[in-house]
């Protein structure tokens, strides 16, 4: 058979290799100080002539032990020689081609594993290495210590009279390893599994009265009955199943899609320990599960785990509400007992008239914590549910289980939960684990939404005439001749500024839709997002902005839980895209991580402090403490579910960054092409920058559409990049006048189409 921990092993041995030559080659002047240093060391303190007898006993004994292997080996097992022989032959070959190799090249590959000394003998204590590890000899206790010593002392030996360096040292043993191993993976080795007839009369003497036992052909099972007529699952753990699933879990464990906690990854009988003490345990609490019938070594070298299989079959369509209610009281009997079962799918329950239970404990984890268990319930709802529906489920549910905070259920259903099961499972399921959702959040709250106020035209006249008195009063105060650059300014640049300002809209229908449980009109969604320009005249941009999304949601029939998920993962992925980009693009354009300084002000950090002593106060009294409890806390709650919903498929958080990126593309482009309008030529990352910071003060800006901070942070961030004051501030101008005026007339007739629409 072919060994699962041979491969795994291999794969590990060849890749410390790929790093001892990476190491070589990347850091040629360390590697060579390194082998020059220990080399030195070995001539000045190793007495040539004790060097001489150390490798001459070394090379003796290994020697003898490989012709004593070879001669045990052709005696009793053919197969092990031959592996042996190959091994031998192919790691020869291979040490020979990379030396070859080094020595052509003359890098510092060659210099750390040569160092000039002559390479027979790397090339041959790889081979005797490769040819041990084919011999398989070491799983012998007689063998063992003599392996083990004559691979360790065959390159030390060598070290002491300076004809290997360090770095051969470890990649000798390692290449020959491997190359062993790998031999042994592809022409297969014995296997030391016992028949199934002498297994069955070890299990009969042992007080297992077998009366059948047949191959079960998955894991190394055998499937068998009692002499009363009960099945029997026999598990095996040796030589042979060591490995097995590794790469499998490992690759999970990357992935993220399981918890691995608690068993062995590489060891087939921690895991058979693992499942029988979890088999014990529920047991002992009265829960229907596989019963240990046997828990021993078969010599020399085989676990046997032999389980009893309860009585009864998978629930199907036609499970009964007692059973189904059953089946969660025993899975509260097993998180009370500190275990969680892990893969609650369908075929690993069991239900019948000696009760409700489990068919399987074989990924349980002993002594779980809550996470584990809560994922436990995320699953057993959703087979449950995909039975005899949402309503159902969380009714027997809720009796057999006994939730202490529905809340806290509701929040971790989400797909990640069915990992184990697969990504087509994890699809198929969404659509269950909404209505499951649904189930404990209960009915929306159906009040009206927040009306949007007019405004009289008089403020909007107001404030255009600050803002212009403002611009020429800058212009006086910087010596700028606004009209002048007006009047010089290139008409194409300004139109590619406006296009740019339109594709913001785009970008920001996009992201708010891609976290709405419901398909929305992307042509509506713009009208809405261009309509946000003109409410936001009167209040900050983010809160106009939201105002607007919320109304346009709940016209569209989303539920008012959902739409505050939706408006507040949308402004979250917002920042989460925002500020990385912003440190991402300061680095980039050669401020240094060293040297970009996001720093604030003392009166900012003041303020900050200020409100961070007023929450705790808030929260140490105990009458506001209690108040904000009663009127904050309740809502949070409520909405974390369906925040968690919102984020729980990759496709829409892609969807919604592409959005944002798209909304900060056309912002950018908005603000290089007013530039480029007035005739300055700026670097595009250093604009992107400095629009990023005039964006976040923006943002936070109490003024209408951020007003006057916006434009203050943008002139002085393109005076700080090189652009001149008589370039900077006209085309700052230009810029607003592109992404803020012009879309406000422009999103008024949005408005008022949507309002009698009534789609807002």
């Amino acid at each position: 058979m072919r060994r699962p921990a041979d491969l795994f092993v291999a794969v590990l041995a060849l890749a410390a290799i790929g790093v001892l030559v990476g190491i070589a080659h990347e850091l040629p002047i360390g590697t060579s100080e390194l082998t020059d240093n220990v080399a030195s060391w070995i001539t000045h303190h190793v007495p040539r002539g004790l060097g001489y007898l150390f490798v001459s006993v070394v090379g003796l004994g290994c020697l003898a032990l490989a012709v004593v292997a070879a001669v045990v080996l052709l005696r009793s097992d053919v197969r092990e020689a031959r592996n042996a022989l190959v091994a031998f032959g192919v790691a020869v070959a291979i040490a020979a081609v990379c030396v070859v190799e080094w020595k052509g090249r003359r890098g510092a590959i060659a210099a750390a594993m040569l160092h000039g000394h002559n390479a027979t003998i790397l090339v041959v204590s790889v081979g005797f290495t490769a040819f041990l590890t084919g011999t398989d000899l070491a799983r012998r206790p007689r063998w063992t210590r003599w392996c083990v010593l004559a691979v360790g002392l065959l390159p030390l030996s060598e070290l002491s009279l300076n004809d290997l360096t360090v770095f051969a040292l470890f990649a000798m043993p390692l290449g020959g390893w491997a190359v062993g191993l790998l031999v042994r993976w592809l022409l297969a080795v014995a296997s030391v599994r016992p028949d199934p007839a002498v297994l069955q009369r070890w299990l009969r003497q042992s007080g297992v009265p077998m009366a059948t036992l047949a191959d079960a052909g998955a894991h190394g099972g055998l499937d068998g009955t009692l002499e009363d007529g009960t099945g029997v699952l026999v598990l095996l753990a040796n030589r042979d199943t060591r490995g097995s699933g590794a790469l499998r879990r490992l690759w999970r464990a990357l992935r993220l899609r399981g918890v691995q906690g608690g068993s062995g990854v590489f060891s087939s009988r921690t895991q058979l320990q693992q499942q029988a003490l979890a088999s014990y345990t529920a047991a002992s609490v009265g829960v229907l599960a596989p019963r240990v019938l046997l828990l021993a070594e078969l010599p020399p070298e085989t676990l046997v785990l032999a389980l009893g299989r309860p009585p009864g079959a998978p629930p199907d369509e036609r499970v009964s509400e007692q059973q189904l209610v059953g089946l969660f009281a025993a899975l509260r009997c097993l998180h009370t007992a500190g275990i969680a079962h892990r893969d609650l799918r369908r075929e690993n329950l069991v239900v019948g008239a000696a009760g409700s239970g489990f068919a399987s404990m074989e990924r349980a984890l002993n002594g779980a914590g809550d996470l584990a268990r809560r994922l436990d319930v995320a699953q057993g709802l959703t087979t449950s549910a995909g039975l005899v529906g949402a309503a159902e489920a969380v009714e027997a549910f809720r009796k057999g289980y006994r939730p202490d905070d529905e809340q806290e259920v509701a929040a971790i259903l989400q797909p990640i939960a069915l990992a184990p099961w697969g990504w087509s499972a994890m699809r198929n399921a969404q659509s269950c684990l909404t209505e499951v959702r649904r189930e404990f959040v209960g009915p929306e709250d159906t009040t009206a939404p927040l009306r949007l106020e007019r405004f009289r035209w008089r403020t909007v006249v107001s404030t255009v005439g600050l803002t212009v008195a403002g611009f020429v009063l800058v212009g006086q105060l910087s010596k700028v001749n606004l009209l002048g650059a007006f009047e010089t300014m290139r008409p194409g640049w300004f139109v590619v500024a406006v296009v740019g300002s339109a594709l913001t809209y785009l970008g920001a229908a996009l992201n708010l839709a891609a976290f709405v449980p419901k398909r929305l009109s992307m042509v509506r969604g713009y009208w809405v997002q261009l309509s946000s320009a003109f409410v936001g005249v009167a209040m900050p941009p983010t809160v106009g902005h939201v105002a607007v999304n919320s109304r346009y949601l709940y016209r569209q029939g989303v539920e008012e839980g959902a739409i505050a998920a939706a408006v507040a993962v949308s402004q979250i992925v917002n920042v989460a895209t925002t500020v990385p980009l912003l440190l991402i693009i300061g680095v980039l354009t050669g401020s240094g991580v060293s040297r970009f300084k996001l720093v604030p002000g003392p009166d900012l950090l003041i303020g900050l402090g200020s409100i961070v002593v007023v929450v705790g106060l808030l929260v140490a009294i105990p009458p506001s403490r209690a108040l904000l409890g009663a009127r904050i806390w309740p809502r949070v709650r409520t909405a974390i579910p369906r925040l968690l919903e919102a984020i729980s498929q990759p496709v829409r958080l892609a969807v919604g960054a592409g959005g944002n990126l798209l909304l900060t593309s056309g912002y950018v482009l908005a603000l290089y092409s007013a530039l480029a309008a007035v005739g300055a030529h700026p670097p595009l990352l250093a604009t992107a920058a400095v629009y990023l910071a005039g964006n976040t003060v923006g943002s936070i800006a109490p003024t209408p559409g951020g007003l006057g901070a916006v434009e203050a942070v943008l002139s002085a961030g393109l005076t700080a990049i090189g652009i001149p004051a008589h370039e900077a501030v006209p085309a700052v101008l230009l810029f607003r006048v592109a992404t803020f005026w012009l879309p406000i007339p422009a999103g008024w007739v949005s408005f008022e189409f949507l309002q009698r629409s009534g789609t807002l």
